[in-house]
């Protein structure tokens, strides 16, 4: 996904974002726990109070940069705020997910320690250090910030750590991650068409389907042309389902005043797998930049099955009275309406 350079900077610079509040929130129960001290109400109750709003405006930022930077590196979907984890394997879109909820709770709980803290802080400058209602001569949890902020405090300093960990697993590695790592990296080699749909390039091979290109208001308005497997073809032609192992290809080309354009639209794949499952594939290689805004600011794109993104052609596809139309139907909320 393509952003601005502050973005990308932003994103970049994480880390950096994360340390600053995590310092701060790391030595807050110290400045909170000093508070107790009957000298010192007044001088740590004002200290903690600042170094939990410091460190809650840094936790705003961290939690806005590790998102771009999720986006950025497409564990988090591009309009999402959490990654979707589909099958087990994906063990860092598990991690991240903890990592997120870990760090947006310690936001929430830190903001609701400020707040408790800035009661404090003013009730202190409010009175003079000999009548201020927590002198020492109160029991110990009624001094300085009381009882409650400090326990806040340490319920925020576990959040981040949580998050602070799984972060550092994320970045430097576990046992899990690396196997998880390892698998992934063994089964896209042994995948041909993990990066690019090889056979849907070579769709001039196939039978063509129709002889020439057809508008199509399901597909943005493109012109299409259809493409099946020998094995397929004959179904396709005559509105059956088709075969297992057999595919079909749509090939596109943007409209030009009622017309097919030179601008290649994206090519489009239904595939019927041996066990009799249907799989899409949706592989547009430059996307132009005034459509960029409908493909989620993406210059390319390659969607595969089981990607979200073909969820409503899955379904739109699968519907029982239009079995005969593996590459024709389309959705307003889905590829084929970019």
């Amino acid at each position: 996904m393509s952003a601005s350079p502050l973005l990308e900077f932003v994103a970049r610079e994480h880390p950096a974002f994360v340390h600053i509040p995590l310092g701060l929130v790391a030595v807050l129960p110290l400045a909170m726990l000093a508070s107790f001290h009957p000298k010192h109400v007044r001088l740590w109750t004002g200290t903690s109070f600042f170094l939990a709003l410091v460190g809650w405006l840094g936790s705003t930022a961290a939690l806005f940069s590790g998102l771009i930077w999720g986006r950025q590196i497409a564990l988090i979907p591009p309009k999402g705020f959490f990654p979707v984890v589909a099958t087990e394997k994906q063990v860092l879109q598990r991690i991240l997910q903890v990592h997120e909820m870990a760090a947006l709770s310690g936001f929430l709980i830190g903001g609701f320690c400020v707040w408790l803290l800035w009661g404090s802080w003013r009730q202190v400058e409010a009175h003079d250090g000999a009548t201020h209602r927590r002198h020492g001569g109160r029991r110990f949890w009624e001094r300085g910030v009381g009882a409650a902020p400090l326990l806040v405090g340490v319920l925020w300093l576990a959040c981040w750590g949580l998050s602070g960990k799984l972060g550092g697993v994320m970045v430097f590695g576990s046992e899990e991650t690396n196997r998880a790592a390892a698998e992934a990296d063994a089964a896209k080699h042994a995948d041909a068409e993990a990066d690019l749909p090889i056979r849907a390039l070579d769709y001039a091979s196939l039978e063509p389907i129709t002889p020439e290109p057809v508008r199509s208001k399901a597909h943005g308005n493109r012109w299409r042309r259809i493409w099946v497997t020998a094995s397929g073809a004959d179904a396709y032609q005559a509105g059956k389902p088709l075969p297992p192992g057999a595919y079909a290809v749509m090939s596109t080309f943007e409209d030009d005043k009622g017309k097919p354009s030179h601008e290649p639209g994206p090519l489009y794949m239904k595939e019927t797998k041996a066990d009799g499952s249907t799989a899409f594939a949706f592989y547009w290689p430059r996307v132009p930049e005034a459509l960029r805004k409908d493909m989620e600011n993406q210059d390319s794109v390659y969607w595969r099955s089981p990607d979200s993104h073909l969820a409503v052609c899955l379904g739109c596809h699968e519907k029982k009275s239009a079995p005969a139309q593996p590459l024709t139907a389309g959705s307003a909320g889905g590829p084929g309406k970019r």
